[in-house]
């Protein structure tokens, strides 16, 4: 039930979208030609794993991103990934290497390597060795893990004994920004999450307190939870959570500026206006904002140390890969926009880390298996379909179909049914 090897699918981005959640039928499904390695110097990539993360929606406006320029109409989107090489006239890359670059929504890619930013090969070994797969190097080992580990070192650091105030912690860098705090600095860390089962989470994962700010307000939050005050505010979130964090900050505070999810979706004018900037001054707080690029000088401290912390069980990667292969990718990156995610959010583009692509299976768990529930299908319960209840189905019948009977139907994800494919 394998899909064709020359199938090559491609997400493409279909048009600006200045205000409010894209829509799926934004994001573009679609076959493209096969590429093929015809220089020196150029590799074939099969596409393994790819990161849907919340700074792409500024790149789905018509305006000039804060490090890279907006998603072209028409075009495939890009973001962080991980390939394996399947063809290769580059003897750095040769077939089999894994690499870890920005590419673009597409299986089967040609490129052609820059010397000035080479891609980065990762090893299995190290993947292998923590337990873990490939995914981990858009997460913890990736550029997830980077924002997380240098804006701490170069713009928050913080001390042992201080207090941390983490937004958004229940998303991939939050995450990794908490457990850091707690088992690395030695801090009091605090985090803020959408739900009460990501609030267990957290607790679970370090944080000494945490809260669902969909039922307890950031300032009366903080004064239950930090009454000495805080010392290092994490911001993903922006808006009134900054304004809350700002009046909760000690001397000499320093605030690090990651992200400000709450106006992603808003027009400019639109935006919370935060009413206690003056404390920045009266208060001697640091603030300030950076750009994972600004970094690229920590590159190995970072890989050395964050690979000693999840070997030593400081840091866990949380990741919660979505099935489907490209065809999943664009509702993925919209419930991540609407906080479904826990954790890093990983697209699972192959069936198998060796590259074997989505096999028609897989692909069934994408947007358009749920179009099967429809009139058509739901014409498949009537006497037609009654008929198959008949005795010469029983005849037929096998115990390990049993989970076609679950009320849900979901068992159709079921282990136990793996003889369907």
């Amino acid at each position: 039930m394998a899909a064709s090897v020359a199938q090559n699918m491609q997400v493409l981005w279909k048009d600006y979208v200045e205000t409010g959640l894209p829509k799926p039928d934004n994001f573009i499904l679609k076959e493209a030609p096969m590429p093929e390695v015809t220089k020196d110097g150029e590799i074939k990539l099969n596409l393994l794993y790819l990161s849907v993360d919340p700074y792409m929606r500024g790149r789905m406006r018509n305006t000039p991103g804060y490090f890279v320029g907006p998603f072209a109409p028409g075009e495939p989107l890009t973001s962080g990934a991980v390939a394996r090489v399947v063809e290769s006239r580059n003897s750095i890359y040769p077939v089999g290497t894994v690499i870890q670059a920005s590419l673009p929504w597409v299986q089967y890619t040609v490129q052609l390597p820059d010397p000035a930013a080479p891609m980065t090969v990762v090893s299995e070994d190290v993947a292998k060795e923590l337990g873990l797969p490939l995914s981990v190097y858009v997460g913890a080992l990736g550029m997830t893990g980077m924002t997380a580990f240098c804006s701490l070192e170069r713009i928050g650091k913080p001390k042992k004994g201080e207090t941390v105030f983490v937004s958004g912690a229940a998303g991939a860098v939050g995450l990794i920004v908490g457990q850091l705090c707690k088992n690395v600095y030695g801090c009091t860390v605090v985090g803020s999450a959408g739900t009460d089962a990501k609030v267990e989470m957290l607790l679970k994962n370090g944080f000494d307190s945490a809260w669902n700010y969909k039922t307890m307000t950031t300032a009366d939050a903080l004064a239950k939870y930090t009454p000495q005050g805080i010392d290092v505010y994490f911001d993903n979130v922006g808006g009134e959570t900054l304004e809350s964090a700002l009046a909760a900050c000690n001397l000499h505070a320093r605030v690090v500026c990651c992200g400000s999810i709450s106006n992603y979706n808003k027009a400019a004018e639109e935006h919370y206006g935060v009413r206690n900037m003056f404390l920045i001054i009266s208060r001697r707080i640091l603030m300030e904002g950076f750009i994972v690029y600004d970094f690229t000088d920590m590159l190995q401290e970072f890989i050395t140390k964050m690979t000693s912390y999840l070997r030593e069980g400081k840091v866990t990667a949380v990741e919660q890969v979505v099935k489907g292969g490209l065809g999943a990718a664009g509702q993925a990156f919209i419930d991540l926009m609407q906080g479904a995610n826990t954790g890093k959010m990983v697209i699972k583009a192959a069936s198998k880390e060796d590259g074997t692509p989505p096999d028609a299976w897989d692909m069934m768990h994408g947007p358009a298996w749920h179009m099967m529930h429809g009139p058509a299908w739901d014409m498949m319960h009537g006497p037609a379909w009654n008929m198959m209840h008949a005795p010469a189905w029983d005849d037929t019948w096998d115990p390990k179909w049993a989970c076609m009977g679950h009320d849900a139907w979901a068992c159709m994800e079921h282990d136990a049914c793996a003889c369907m494919g």
